[in-house]
Order: structure tokens, then C-alpha cells, then sequence
């Protein structure tokens, strides 16, 4: 029902999500998604904000039911049940618990033995309520499931599609915030913040690796104040860090530079892989602004960082910093800075690092290689090494961060050599590579 008002005013995701936010409201088209497909509810605030922004009744959006005496049927349908319904639902009335009373009773008395449909169902009931009631107060175990979740989502971050990562981290975002929407006591709080801000981090690495850049700042924001709640340095300075990453790769080196050097200020002495990757990010941001000098001084700053880490921080996951990250992350700044031999020399080392099923970095390496053959002139050459970095991508990994490094590369290949046949090929490549979004 909630679908069909949105669709009754003509509205698509996006357009409806901006009407919410025209009301003063804040939500994402996967929130309303969710809602709309009953994977969630939502809470009571933006219950209200529904109703003002169709101008209707919660029950005419399928989250209640109209008792008015002489309702009309259709006017007042009983939504489909879900866990998260099922758990916002008041006590049920007492006539019901004596019926269920009554059935249950049969079996001591040695009658629906044979276990009915309502007997069953009966039983259900019971069992469920009880669940329900004991997962009001969060569990250790359950704590540590959701941990572990975070954890998992940081090593699948180089493996699966950015269209499947973003689906499945946000769907778990939403029961992280229905368990912060309870009263939680303060350290299991802190530690749901954490995994808050982690799967909002994650949400926000796949729309950077999907292209969505407008979209991807506003999940980090998000997890930015989940982050600002566990007091936590080294997770507020990775997300600034991961922010980064969307100005750097969409044309804009001087706000990559300013936010990389932020990120390594609020990490300050903490022993995280953020005093590593900052500083080294912020170093490639500077050579494409031409400051050669103090690319080089950032990058000794990252290297130096990067030999106190320890074992954990270096982890081969989307919360660590690894050895041939920082062999990639040399080889493209001496690409821009036109140190093609120590260039191709340390991301010749990284590529050998990754494996196969590694796409995305993997491809952003190819086309440094392929940038810093055309910047010494082989451009037939690194033509092709771009050519075959698209081709070899499975097709839901070939997505806008991938293109848009691509075009950059073509980019810098003089006009002269535009005929040749490789540089063809490239932009045919490039055309052909259309980034492949969630359903």
C-alpha cells in the first residue's frame, strides 16, 4: 500500500525521497525500498512523515488497521506480518489469550492430539512472543554476530560486485537501527554505533565504486555521527579517508588533498592503517596538483607510518592497509609525477600481491600502468593495457569509479595520436563499459 501511494502520485524512489525531504524529513531510497518491499518498518517519526507526505492515515499505508465501526473493508486492510511488525505490536487483547488458552488446553485433555492448524498456529504464537520479548534486550551473542557482520562486509569490500554490496549492507544498516532505535544500555550502544558506522562506510566505499558520488558523501556523513558517539579516532579518521577517494577519482585532487590531510589530523597518534593511507592518498592528491615536492614528503610520511603498523592494521580488509596498497599507491604517485621507472617497477609488485578476483583494484592499477606508458609515449601500448583492464572485468564490476579512471587515461593521449587504431578501441571500450547499477 505504501508503494501503491507513491506510485499513485507518478513518483519514482528518488523523486518521493526528495518530496520526504522537501517536508523537513531525512531518508534514503533504500529505507523506503525496504519499507515498501515489508523487509522493515519504519519508526514512528517517519510513520508521521508518511502520512504528511501522502496525506493520509497510517492504516491506509498498511502499517495499522482502522477499528472504526462500520470501515470500510478495503479502506482498512491488515498488513502483511513481518518480524519487524510483529515487534512494534501492542500486547494482544485479552479475548485472544483466552482463545489461545482454550486451544492449547486440548492437549491435556488429550483431544487435537493430532496437532490442527490452530493448535499449531497457537503454539507458534507462543514461541514467537516469547523471542520477541527476549530480544528486546540485546544479547552478547548477538552483539558479537553483528560485529563479526562488519568484519565480514570489510574483507567481501574487494571481491563483491558494489551493486550486491551496497543491497546487502544497507539491509543490515536497517537492523542496526532498529536495535539503536531501543534502549540499549551504553556499551552495547557504543559498540552498535561502531557497526553502525562501519556498514555506513560500507554503503558508502560501493556508491564510490558504483559512481554515485553525491549519494556516497551522504553515507558517509551518516557514519560520521554513528562514529562521533563510540569517541573512536581511528574510525572517524577511516571514513574521512575513504571520503576522500570520491573527490580524487571525480576531478577534484585539491578536496581529496584537504580532506586526506584532515583524516590524518583527528587518526593524530593512534595506531591505526588510516595514519598510513591518509598521508598517502593526500601524497597522489598533490602530485596531480603539481606539487611534486611535497608529494614526495607526504608519501615518506605515509611509508614511515606504514613500518609501525602492526599486523591487524595491515589486514588485508577495507579497515586495513596493506603492503601492496602502499606499493600501488607509490607506483601512481611517480606515475603522475613522470617517474615512469619507479612507477611501473612498484605497480608491477603490487599487481603480483592481488589475486585474480580482486577486480577493482587490480583495474585501477592497469590503468595507472596504462597512464604512465602514454605519458613516456607509448601510447599504443598503454592504449591496449587500458583495453584489456575493462575487458577482463566481469561486467557487474565494471562500474563508474573503473570509467571514469578510464576516460581520465584516454584523456591525456595527444590529439595527434586520436586515429590510431589502439586509442579507437580504448574509446569504443570506454563507450561499451556502461556502469552497471543496482535493481
Amino acid at each position: 500500500m505504501l508503494q501503491a501511494h507513491r506510485l499513485g502520485h507518478g513518483w519514482t524512489l528518488e523523486a518521493a525521497v526528495n518530496a520526504y525531504a522537501g517536508l523537513g524529513g531525512c531518508l534514503t531510497v533504500q529505507q523506503l525500498s525496504a519499507w515498501e518491499n515489508g523487509k522493515s518498518r519504519p519508526g514512528e517519526r517517519h510513520l508521521d512523515g508518511l502520512c504528511r507526505l501522502y496525506a493520509t492515515r497510517p492504516d491506509r499505508l498498511g502499517f495499522a488497521t482502522d477499528y472504526t465501526p462500520g470501515a470500510p473493508v478495503n479502506d482498512a486492510p491488515r498488513p502483511v506480518r513481518t518480524e519487524a511488525a510483529a515487534s512494534a505490536e501492542t500486547p494482544e487483547p485479552h479475548g485472544m489469550l483466552a482463545e489461545r488458552r482454550t486451544i492449547l488446553r486440548t492437549l491435556l485433555t488429550g483431544v487435537g492430539l493430532t496437532l490442527s492448524g490452530p493448535v499449531l498456529t497457537a503454539l507458534a504464537d507462543v514461541r514467537r512472543t516469547m523471542a520477541e520479548t527476549l530480544s528486546e534486550s540485546l544479547s552478547e551473542t548477538t552483539m558479537e554476530q553483528w560485529e563479526r557482520s562488519a568484519a565480514e562486509y570489510g574483507h567481501a569490500y574487494q571481491m563483491s560486485p558494489p551493486g550486491r554490496l551496497l543491497a546487502d549492507g544497507v539491509l543490515d544498516f536497517v537492523e542496526v537501527q532498529q536495535l539503536l532505535a531501543r534502549r540499549q544500555p551504553s556499551d552495547y550502544r557504543l559498540r552498535l554505533c561502531r557497526v553502525a558506522a562501519q556498514l555506513a562506510g560500507t554503503a558508502g566505499i560501493a556508491l564510490v565504486a558504483l559512481g554515485e558520488q553525491r549519494e556516497a558523501r551522504s553515507w558517509f556523513r551518516c557514519a560520521q555521527l554513528a562514529a562521533e558517539e563510540t569517541g573512536d579516532r581511528a574510525l572517524r579518521a577511516w571514513l574521512l579517508a575513504r571520503e576522500a577517494v570520491i573527490p580524487f577519482y571525480f576531478g577534484s585532487p585539491q578536496a581529496a588533498a584537504e580532506l586526506a590531510e584532515r583524516a590524518s589530523l583527528v587518526a593524530g597518534n593512534t595506531a591505526c592503517a588510516t595514519a598510513a593511507w591518509a598521508p598517502a592518498l593526500e601524497a597522489r592528491s598533490l602530485a596531480r596538483l603539481g606539487r611534486a615536492d611535497d608529494a614526495r614528503q607526504a608519501m615518506q610520511i605515509a611509508e614511515r607510518a606504514f613500518a609501525r603498523l602492526g599486523g591487524n592494521q595491515k589486514s588485508d580488509t577495507a579497515y586495513g592497509y596493506t603492503e601492496r596498497q602502499m606499493r600501488w599507491h607509490i607506483g601512481s604517485m611517480h606515475t603522475v609525477l613522470g617517474d615512469t621507472r619507479r612507477a611501473q617497477a612498484s605497480l608491477d609488485e603490487a599487481l603480483t600481491m592481488y589475486a585474480p578476483i580482486e577486480h577493482l583494484d587490480r583495474a585501477l592499477i592497469a590503468l595507472d600502468q596504462s597512464a604512465g606508458l602514454i605519458h613516456v609515449g607509448e601510447v599504443t601500448t598503454g592504449a591496449k593495457v587500458a583495453v584489456q583492464s575493462l575487458e577482463l572485468l566481469p561486467t557487474e564490476h565494471r562500474t563508474g569509479i573503473v570509467v571514469a579512471r578510464a576516460r581520465e587515461v584516454a584523456s591525456a593521449i595527444p590529439a595527434l595520436a586520436g586515429r590510431m587504431p589502439a586509442v579507437r578501441e580504448l574509446r569504443d571500450a570506454i563507450a561499451a563499459a556502461v556502469p552497471v547499477l543496482p535493481g
